[in-house]
């Protein structure tokens, strides 16, 4: 039976102040492929898909702006198949669009596009196992390699600046903080580690809260959230050591996400692929996003009350939080 959208109004009393948040289904939107990672900037989100491509959709209009192609690779008969598009994002400034993609003999390769054109800047011979991929400023960028290891490299002099492992399992994702001078890394251990980004160095390990595996995690506002195996998310702010564990309903938690300043979460709830929209200071349920046909495998804020919620199927859903 299909599943309607549904909005669900969920009163609060918090203080003894009544809150009243209703999440509303603004759009739904669809790309070429499931999508891999989600990026926004000025209005803009940056979508990467596995049919390897990286859509630009205008938040406005609702409208996809620009679709770039990537090159396809050749798999183990010689033929040749759309690369998947690892990670994505976009530098300080909106100039230059950088991309982490599938290669032949199970490569990855990184490249740029600026100025309208498509440059490779890593070669799979490099044998950079890249996973994710985040600007530090307009000419560095921080790879996130599936040995669980940090690169910093400058792309414009194409050069390493370290390669700094961070644990020792098997890399999941990573997040850098607003400032971009710090990155969460979460991997098999179900372990947060913290690294400052200038030297790859961990700074923090956030240990023990997630059980298993971790699988995505977000960093905002000097607080971090992660989802994983163990069927938690786990929320700490590193300001005051304080932590929160989320629980789902006998799921997996993929996708995880924070607001701006933090103080709200979300995080993939049931095998209904319904998310659910929290206080991370108080631990209250403020709402629940339902009608998701696909796991959503990327959540993102995109300001404290709208979200973007990108799925296995390709749709793409446009949600507003009305207070």
């Amino acid at each position: 039976m299909k599943r309607k959208l549904l909005s669900l109004l969920v009163v609060l009393v918090v203080s003894g102040t009544v809150w009243a948040v209703t999440p509303k289904l603004q759009a739904t939107l669809e790309v070429d492929g499931a999508v891999s990672d989600l990026r926004y900037k000025d209005g803009k989100i940056f979508v990467a898909t596995e049919r390897g491509k990286v859509e630009v959709i205008d938040l406005n209009s609702r409208k996809v702006e620009k679709k770039i192609s990537y090159p396809k690779f050749e798999d183990f008969m010689g033929e040749l198949q759309l690369a998947k598009v690892f990670s994505v994002d976009v530098s300080p400034d909106g100039k230059t669009i950088i991309a982490v993609i599938q290669a032949s003999r199970g490569g990855r390769e990184a490249y740029l596009y600026r100025g309208e054109k498509l440059e490779k800047i890593i070669d799979r011979k490099k044998h950079l196992p890249m996973v994710r991929v985040r600007f530090v400023d307009n000419s560095r960028v921080i790879f996130g390699l599936s040995g669980d290891e940090l690169v910093l490299f400058d792309i414009e002099n194409r050069k390493v600046l370290y390669r700094q492992p961070v644990g020792m399992s098997f890399f999941s994702d990573m997040e850098v903080n607003d400032s971009r001078t710090k990155v969460a890394v979460v991997d098999e251990s179900g372990d947060t580690r913290i690294a400052d980004v200038k030297t790859g160095k961990v700074i923090k390990v956030i240990e023990e809260l997630n059980k298993d595996k971790a699988f995505d995690v977000d960093f905002k506002n000097n607080r971090v959230m992660s989802g994983g195996r163990d069927k938690k998310a786990v929320f700490y702010n590193l300001s005051t050591d304080k932590y929160r564990i989320f629980e789902a309903d006998d799921f997996m938690v993929f996708s995880v996400a924070l607001s701006p300043s933090g103080k709200t979460g979300a995080y993939l709830y049931n095998d209904k692929f319904d998310i659910r929209v929290v206080d991370t200071e108080t631990g209250s349920v403020l709402a629940v996003l339902m009608g998701h046909r696909a796991t959503p495998s990327n959540i993102l804020f995109t300001d404290e009350n709208s979200i973007v919620v990108g799925c296995d199927d390709g749709k793409i859903y446009l949600w507003r939080m009305e207070r």
